[in-house]
């Protein structure tokens, strides 16, 4: 970015943080946490708009125009009454073309100018007696004071993308014609952990009501900081290059080349790009703050990813097919995900995974059918054991009880228990399993508790999108976490990027279905069988992704320290 560009930029992130500071004891606590309501939230896809929505018109008796966004329609800025009128400060955003061959000029009406990026082939630009050679990645702004003349000299199509702007009252325009490149400067990082960026063209080259256009690049595999802004302002981003997908609300998008959105300028409206892909991807990046008015939202930590700071988050995750197997019961095979905490400091585990304060282990085990598993002597010495049946069917005996056993039903084997657990199904069964460290004070359950809350009500209150259902609950014998809770992700949701306080100890186990996860400052895929824990740092944001078109499911425990 120019150094203009990335002026504003960090002054305007230092004044939202200052904010966020100000309103919150502990600022990196959350996003706006509600769930989404259709009654309060704006609708997102009146800001969200594709170049092919729209009606080509003809400017310049060549370029043919797509606009994309245009002025508000309607006297509410958060309820549009049109897809796409949406802007405030400029007159339109669209997507141009001119054909090879082709030859259009003119000049820009009184009342406006026209910021040009071209986004693919090439071409020249003539005015005021001097012209220049036009290709991907270089800006320009039409006037009207001088005429111009544009040519497609290439085989394919001459695009851009297109800001026209009202002038506003005392602005002076350019009197001759500015033309840019984008690669004149070095990239720059620096904002929103993620962004790459470039300046193309600012308020320095006379653009006259954003503080300029300002190309991000997203890396492969990355996500940018999901945050919201105050009140008034105007952010407009435009799809270039690459395909993301996009958080805007409380919502998941699809986000292909062409699309141009505006954020619902609430205060309160989180967004973010998120690269799934394996290449990068562009984008144009605009913003004008209309007042200096702000409203209750928070931030998650906004600085830079440190890795003399944040935490190594890959020594937090771990999959069961990168353990050893081990047996217990007799007939068992362990499979550990996470395990006691090895070396003196929490944040700093010495082995991968070796991350847990209140448990053993978290695990997946197997029984093969007919298989029967039993207590053995000294097995759950200081420790009990908490069962989620993953797959198969089996049967559960202890005293005069006796259970069968499906998916979904959970049970706690505690220290002297008397039990016999055969697999009864063709197939092996399989189940998560946490092995809690029993504290001082806590008397174990003397009988086995067999819990079957498959038809409880799921409820949706926390995190914008997590459909949750107990499992098992300390109340049926658990001593650490809070409890199993099974939580659903329905198909394109995100869950809200969040951060806890320092000491809790938080778990999620990947049970079904593909999930990103958005992990600290970086992204992660969570393939089924992968148990990661949250870092107590206070500040580590995190998020379960579902960017799939079916549902996911994961298991979840939180241990909070009294």
């Amino acid at each position: 970015m120019t150094k203009n560009f990335m002026f504003v930029l960090i002054i305007v992130i230092v004044i939202f943080t200052v904010a966020v500071f100000a309103q919150e004891p502990y600022p990196y606590r959350a996003l706006d946490p509600r769930q989404f309501n259709p009654s309060v939230d704006p609708d997102i896809d009146m800001y969200v708009n594709h170049w092919s929505n729209s009606t080509p018109r003809v400017m310049y008796g060549d370029i043919i125009f797509r606009d994309v966004l245009t002025g508000i329609e309607g006297q509410d800025v958060l309820h549009p009454v049109r897809k796409g009128a949406v802007l405030t400060v400029q007159s339109a955003i669209s997507y141009a073309t001119i054909e090879p061959g082709a030859i259009a000029g003119g000049r820009v009406k009184d009342s406006e100018q026209q910021i040009f990026y071209v986004a693919g082939g090439t071409g020249k630009i003539t005015a005021t007696h001097k012209s220049h050679e036009l290709r991907e990645g270089m800006g320009f702004i039409l006037t009207p004071e001088f005429d111009f003349e544009l040519t497609c000299t290439g085989n394919e199509q001459l695009s851009f993308y297109v800001v026209t702007e009202p002038l506003p009252a005392d602005f002076k325009p350019n009197k001759e014609l500015v033309v840019k490149n984008r690669f004149d400067g070095n990239k720059s990082t620096g904002a929103h952990w993620a962004h790459i960026g470039n300046g193309i063209i600012n308020s320095n080259d006379g653009v006259a009501n954003y503080g300029g256009l300002g190309l991000i690049t997203i890396d492969a595999r990355t996500i940018p900081h999901p945050h919201s802004h105050g009140e008034g302002v105007e952010e407009c981003w435009i799809m270039v290059k690459g395909e993301t997908m996009l958080l805007l609300g409380k919502q998941l998008r699809h986000c292909p080349p062409g699309t141009i959105y505006k954020i619902p300028p609430t205060g309160l409206t989180a967004h973010t790009n998120i690269n799934l892909g394996d290449k990068p991807v562009q984008m144009i990046h605009m913003m004008k703050s209309v007042s200096g008015e702000s409203k209750e939202f928070a931030m998650l930590d906004p600085t830079m990813y440190d890795p003399k700071v944040d935490p190594e988050i890959d020594m937090f995750m771990g999959n069961w097919r990168n353990s050893m197997p081990r047996i217990m019961h007799g007939n068992l095979v362990f499979r550990d995900m996470l395990t006691a905490l090895e070396g003196p400091d929490d944040l700093h585990p010495t082995r991968r995974g070796a991350c847990l304060v209140y448990a053993e282990a978290i695990s997946y085990a197997t029984i093969e059918p007919g298989a029967v598993a039993r207590p053995k002597a000294g097995e759950l010495d200081g420790a009990q054991q908490v069962f989620v049946v993953n797959s198969g069917t089996g049967v559960i005996k202890s005293g005069t009880k006796t259970v069968e056993l499906k998916k979904g039903m959970a049970f706690v084997l505690t220290p002297g228990l008397d039990f016999e657990m055969t697999a009864t199904g063709d197939e092996y069964m399989t189940f998560y399993v946490a092995t809690e460290k029993i504290p001082a004070g806590f008397s174990p359950n003397k009988s086995l508790e067999i819990v079957d809350n498959r038809g409880e009500a799921p409820f949706m209150k926390v995190h914008w999108a997590n459909i949750d259902r107990e499992m098992i609950r300390q109340k049926n014998g658990m001593c650490q976490y809070g409890a199993f809770t099974e939580v659903k992700l329905d198909a394109m949701t995100m869950a809200q990027p969040h951060s806890h306080a320092e000491g809790i100890e938080e778990i999620w186990i990947a049970t079904d279905g593909d999930i990103e996860l958005q992990f600290g400052k970086q992204l992660r895929k969570l393939p089924v069988g992968t148990a990661y824990r949250i870092p107590s740092t206070g500040k580590t944001a995190h998020s379960n992704i579902n960017a799939s078109d079916e549902m996911v499911k994961l298991i979840h425990m939180m241990k909070v320290p009294k």
